[in-house]
């Protein structure tokens, strides 16, 4: 971050200070050139504007610490940026829990924040599934790990047909609700221990099967479609129809495909042959 003066810079970072954190800037010899005066940030927090200030924090982070600051789990991040022609370093000090119990499993603070973190960075916000970064991470690995032990791995993806004349219908939040009722729906009655779901991107879920072939996967993705057209869907007191589509692939040790992404084309493929086909239904 480069600003033309310490005014410019104080404008543009003051706003953060409603975002509940303290914020102080040294200059490389560590002097304190400004400290804000909001002591009593931890009044009224909002988890959103956490979530929001860890995402920035990430995005920016130099260094990233988390201490014990009078009795509340702190996490400290600190960026370098520029006024003028001169470098300083900008501190965020991030008041995470007070009077925190650690239990003998627990390491510290440290630990206890940064899977905090990792949980984030995996999880799709509105769905609570796991999103498509945990898809980019995991797929791979579990694909690797099924052509060696030489047994099969499938792949659902579901879509819900006409989503967008659900949205322009219903509104938005209508749209939102739905998603939310289907992700706890697909986690309920997927079998623990029997793959994972994370939400693709839009309507579109994606769900991994590792160790399961074709009839196997097909048997879960029509068990999966007659739930959810079967439940009932409300928003507002209005019910709301919902049905899906769901196209399958299966891969295997010599099956030829080798990237995530030709196993995403195919099974793409499948599942736009369902909705070709006239939806609500599984190819």
């Amino acid at each position: 971050m480069v600003f033309e003066n310490l005014r410019d810079a104080l404008d543009s970072l003051r706003a953060l200070e409603s975002l509940n954190t303290l914020i102080c800037i040294t200059d490389t010899d560590n002097n304190l050139v400004y400290e804000s005066s909001n002591k009593n940030c931890m009044q009224n927090v909002h988890p959103e504007d956490l979530k929001k200030l860890n995402i920035f924090c990430r995005s920016l982070c130099s260094t990233f610490r988390v201490l014990l600051v009078d009795n509340w789990v702190t996490a400290i991040t600190t960026i370098p940026f520029i006024i003028g022609d001169k470098s300083y370093w900008l501190e965020f000090k991030q008041f995470i829990r007070q009077n925190i119990h650690l239990s003998p499993e627990t390491r510290g603070f440290e630990d206890l924040y940064i899977h905090q973190i990792k949980e984030m960075a995996i999880t799709d916000s509105l769905t609570k599934l796991y999103n498509r970064r945990y898809i980019d991470e995991r797929l791979p690995i579990d694909m690797q790990s099924s052509f060696e032990l030489d047994v099969p791995l499938s792949v659902l993806f579901i879509d819900i047909d006409y989503f967008k004349q659900i949205n322009d219908q219903n509104g938005h939040a209508a749209g939102d609700l739905v998603l939310q009722k289907l992700a706890l729906l697909l986690q309920k009655h997927l079998r623990r221990g029997s793959g994972w779901v994370a939400r693709y991107g839009g309507d579109e879920i994606l769900i991994c099967l590792p160790d399961s072939g074709k009839k196997a996967a097909k048997s879960i993705a029509n068990r999966l479609r007659g739930t959810i057209e079967n439940y009932n869907f409300y928003y507002k007191g209005k019910k709301i129809v919902v049905t899906c589509s769901i196209g399958i692939q299966t891969v295997f040790k010599n099956s030829g495909v080798t990237s995530i992404s030709e196993l995403l084309a195919m099974v793409d493929k499948n599942l736009y042959r369902a909705k070709n086909k006239g939806r609500n239904r599984v190819c």
